[in-house]
């Protein structure tokens, strides 16, 4: 969750520069690829917060949720990775600085993919419940719905 509040923080600034930042006579903010990268991460976020919901219902269900933890992990740290260097590419060298906070998360955002095991490892455990759960890897555990 705590990379998920930092993500945030990056589109954040990154949007609150480039409403201010004109290039060429253009705001950025006005520019169709600031808008793909912020609007990419927005979504991203939102399905890296569902993710960590999915992995916490599991918990709270009594289950040991390492599908759901592996998943959240994988997508969850890369994530903060993608939005700390696009917060720093919209901010040009003042992201890269100590002048905003986006330089220390780009350096944290990096051990966050090692922390708690690399992606590789939780893919292989991804794959191992995919080969163990065949089709049921897809379904939730829900009474009553259809699968």
């Amino acid at each position: 969750m705590r990379w998920l509040g930092l993500a945030r923080r990056c589109v954040e600034i990154a949007r609150d520069y480039a409403d201010r930042r004109e290039g060429f006579g253009v705001w950025l903010s006005d520019r169709e690829s600031v808008q793909i990268m912020l609007g990419t991460l927005a979504a991203d976020i939102e399905i890296g917060r569902l993710l960590v919901m999915r992995a916490a219902w599991e918990l709270d269900r009594g289950g040991f949720a390492q599908k759901e933890v592996s998943m959240a992990k994988i997508h969850v740290a890369n994530l903060l990775h993608r939005a700390a260097d696009t917060g720093i590419q919209i901010n040009g060298a003042r992201g890269y600085s100590k002048d905003t906070v986006l330089e220390w998360i780009y350096r944290y955002a990096r051990q966050a993919r090692l922390v708690d095991g690399a992606d590789e490892v939780h893919k292989m455990i991804l794959n191992r419940h995919m080969a163990s759960e065949g089709r049921d890897f897809w379904c939730w555990p829900v009474q009553g719905a259809a699968t």
